[in-house]
């Protein structure tokens, strides 16, 4: 009996140890769950802002210009993102209906926006490498 001292304070530390390793595991797992959420949101955003842009501000036949829609895009997902995750690139794209003669297409045609972002999630802890996230939202082209 009097060899097993520190037999308490033993287990108490690895009960501790797993305890917080836990918890930390959680966070993470937590924070990552809710960045890829905002992520979803702000891709949902993008596309609806994509899908709505007016006629004012296309090209020829109703096209939304790539570069344009690209930057303003990648501006308001980068803005809702904000710090929770690291945005590498928005990709805006027209997508035309299957058999219709896009670009010029004609009116009952209804062609869709694609806003595809790519990005990171950094871990919080270090206790996982950082997550790399990919979402596509599609929007029917109101705009035209």
């Amino acid at each position: 009996m009097r060899n097993q001292k520190g037999q308490a304070l033993t287990e108490l530390g690895i009960v501790v140890v797993l305890l917080i390793m836990i918890t930390l595991g959680a966070v993470e797992f937590g924070y990552t769950f809710l960045a890829l959420h905002m992520v979803t949101q702000a891709t949902a955003a993008g596309a609806r802002a994509a899908s709505v842009l007016q006629v004012g501000n296309r090209g020829v036949c109703g096209n939304i210009d790539p570069a344009w829609c690209t930057n303003e895009i990648e501006s308001l997902v980068r803005t809702q993102v904000g710090s929770f995750a690291t945005v590498s690139g928005v990709q805006c794209v027209q997508v035309p209906n299957p058999g219709s003669s896009f670009p010029c297409s004609p009116a009952t045609a209804m062609p869709k926006v694609k806003v595809i972002v790519n990005g990171t999630i950094p871990s919080i802890f270090g206790l996982r490498k950082s997550t790399v996230f990919q979402r596509t939202q599609t929007f029917r082209d109101e705009g035209r």
